[in-house]
């Protein structure tokens, strides 16, 4: 009957002990190069967001003329 690939003596199916914490040091190292992406990627989100919030401050001034609101308080 063939061994599991990577099978320890005495342990049948099990990862040798260095090859475990490889693999997961690997998922861990993909996890953290993912979230370094998807947090880049919020803050290009935010610096849009920023500029559409300034772009429509100045829109929305432009339809509501200072003196119209000057008006309207009074």
């Amino acid at each position: 009957m063939p061994k599991s690939v990577g099978a320890s003596p005495g342990r049948p199916g099990r990862r040798r002990h260095a090859e475990l914490p490889d693999a997961v040091e690997g998922q861990i190292v993909e996890i953290c190069r993912d979230l370094a992406v998807q947090v880049k990627r919020m803050h290009q989100l935010q610096d849009q967001a920023d500029e559409l919030r300034v772009v429509i401050g100045e829109w929305a001034r432009q339809l509501d003329p200072p003196s119209d609101r000057s008006a309207a308080n009074r």
